[in-house]
């Protein structure tokens, strides 16, 4: 049997073969021959040490950023981004240990946050280029097919034990041809095209030499990640071991790059994010427009026209009463005012809506609602939540009860006179 050590076990090999060989030599042939010592590397227990390692690294990296006094939506997006590359490394590492053949739900959360990483690391980066920009409401449908994932988790980890068990074992001998493979070939297929997106996002800047670093940074770990994924996704599947340990050895190493990058480079994407907007501002789609009279009479049409108060009000109307293109708006608004369209709109509509509830405490909170722009109930409290904090019953409750203590004073003034 070898020794523990693989290194030195294959340094005696080489030095019983020639004897006369410097430290130099052995150096150089020790590093020629790393891919050989590899799989001894892996079969000491190497390969999934790393992989647990990375797996507590990445939940550290999560809790740091709860922790974090300042909580920008970067910072909320990598918790959660931190959070699935931890799951996916120890739900890994039990995989290799097989774990999971005894205590299935060892692996609980390995689809879903496998299916989760494409489009949070494409938001991730979106929020870095653009910190001042809302997300659109279509940033739901990113995670249509996680949460799918997410409930057909749950149904399958619902069932007795032994049966998921059994289901497992199945997954392992059958390999592409169990059910289960669907899925995650699926979720590959899904985060490649994600990480395409990236690759085009950023290659647009590549030709400015001041921010190669940066570019080069984002598309090395963007590299190894789709590596580490293949590497994990088809080690399984085709039963290599040892391929599939690799791919979670190389997901650590980009949970190690992601800690040691801030604290070498703290502002390491400003030049990328004034870049970007430099280049969109080239290709600009509002060139020739008076932006300062645009932003006016955008403000006029809402405050003296209220035009908010339409349920039916879109992005295209509105550009046609501005007498402008649809894109245009679009880019108006995201690029100049930092919001999106249905951001703006609703901003005015709570503002009334706030007035409202405080001049005319008998009205109906549904009768403002509609009063204001929105269709339903349950949108106006949403967008209502997101403004004030409050919903419009507990704004309602707690200007009402600012008044009666208000009032207190006077009545007792009044008294005593």
């Amino acid at each position: 049997m070898p020794p523990t050590n693989s290194f030195r076990f294959y340094n005696e090999i080489i030095r019983n073969n020639d004897p006369d060989l410097s430290d130099l030599k052995v150096r150089k042939l020790d590093r020629s021959l790393f891919f050989f010592k590899l799989p001894i590397m892996l079969n000491f227990g190497t390969g999934v040490a790393i992989i647990y390692f990375g797996a507590g690294l990445s939940f550290l990296l999560a809790v740091q950023r709860i922790l974090s006094r300042q909580k920008g939506r970067e910072d909320r997006l990598a918790t959660v981004l931190f959070v699935a590359l931890g799951i996916i490394l120890f739900s890994s590492g039990n995989v290799v240990r097989e774990v999971d053949q005894t205590y299935p739900h060892s692996i609980f959360l390995l689809l879903t946050s496998f299916s989760t990483i494409g489009p949070l690391t494409l938001l991730y980066t979106r929020s870095l280029l653009y910190p001042n920009q809302a997300l659109d409401r279509d940033v739901r449908l990113h995670f249509i097919v996680p949460g799918i994932f997410l409930i057909l988790e749950i149904a399958f980890f619902a069932r007795p034990i032994s049966v998921i068990i059994d289901d497992l074992k199945e997954f392992r001998t059958a390999r592409f041809r169990h059910y289960l493979a669907f899925s995650f070939m699926m979720t590959t297929l899904l985060t490649t095209g994600y990480f395409l997106v990236r690759y085009r996002m950023l290659l647009t800047v590549f030709s400015v030499k001041e921010i190669r670093p940066q570019i080069r940074f984002i598309l090395t770990l963007a590299t190894v990640t789709v590596c580490a994924m293949y590497s994990l996704i088809f080690g399984f599947m085709a039963g290599w071991n040892d391929l599939f340990e690799i791919g979670g050895m190389l997901v650590t190493f980009t949970v190690i790059l992601l800690f040691l990058a801030p604290a070498r480079y703290p502002n390491f994407f400003a030049p990328l994010t004034r870049e970007v907007r430099r280049k969109k501002y080239e290709k600009s789609l509002l060139v020739g427009l008076d932006l300062a009279l645009l932003e006016l009479r955008m403000d006029e049409l809402m405050r003296e026209g209220k035009l908010y108060r339409d349920p039916d009000l879109t992005l295209h109307s509105l550009a046609d009463d501005l007498e402008i293109k649809p894109y245009q708006l679009t880019e108006f608004l995201n690029e100049h005012l930092q919001v999106g369209f249905y951001s703006y709109i609703n901003r005015f509509r709570i503002d009334e809506a706030v007035a409202l509830l405080s001049e005319n405490p008998e009205k109906d909170i549904l009768s403002i609602c509609y009063f204001v722009g929105f269709n339903s109930k349950s949108s106006f409290n949403d967008a209502f939540r997101k403004i004030t904090g409050k919903t419009p019953s507990q704004l309602r409750r707690t200007r009402s009860e600012k008044n009666t203590e208000s009032a207190k004073p006077r009545i007792a003034k009044s008294v005593s006179l």
